[in-house]
């Protein structure tokens, strides 16, 4: 029996506890270093610790860890909304951030609705598009993220990724 607090529901490929991390490796507790091919599975591609991410947030955090959209402005997200209109075609004039990956697919999934009149998604088999319960209706990399949670939400439709050999 497990004394962890922690949910089960991360699939784990190692045993691995790490205590650090720097550039592509990790370290257990007992100083055995590893190299990381994850780094944060695409998030993180600076690696561990990179110093200018380290300055970046220590810099941030000093002045504020996080203004609610909601209840009031910090120049962060305009500056950031700014940057990116420079850089995308010029029909893309306004942004939507975040908290998450499933939140920014459902967004993605209410703005299609809305612009198409459609109800219907088509996911790809095998794709991974987060444990919400929309996001979770739309995953099929693995059976165990939706096990117990049906009925799952209508009108998603999955496809075979397109083989052309």
């Amino acid at each position: 029996m497990s004394t962890s607090h922690l949910s089960d529901v991360w699939f784990r490929t190692t045993d691995l506890e790490i205590v650090s991390g720097s550039g592509c490796t990790i370290c257990t507790a007992d100083g055995t270093e590893y190299l990381d091919f994850t780094a944060g599975i695409a998030v993180v591609s600076t690696g561990h610790s990179h110093p200018r991410v380290v300055a970046a947030i220590s810099e941030q955090a000093a002045q504020i860890i996080h203004a609610q959209a909601n209840c009031y402005r910090s120049p962060l997200p305009e500056q950031l909304a700014t940057r990116l209109a420079q850089i995308t075609p010029s029909s893309i004039d306004t942004f939507f951030f975040t908290n998450s990956g499933a939140e920014a697919t459902e967004a993605a999934v209410k703005l299609a609705r809305h612009a198409t009149g459609k109800p219907n998604v088509i996911v790809v088999q095998g794709g991974f598009h987060g444990r919400t319960y929309l996001t979770m209706g739309m995953t099929t990399s693995k059976v165990g993220v939706r096990a117990g949670y049906q009925p799952l939400p209508a009108g998603i439709f999955a496809t075979t990724f397109p083989r052309p050999y």
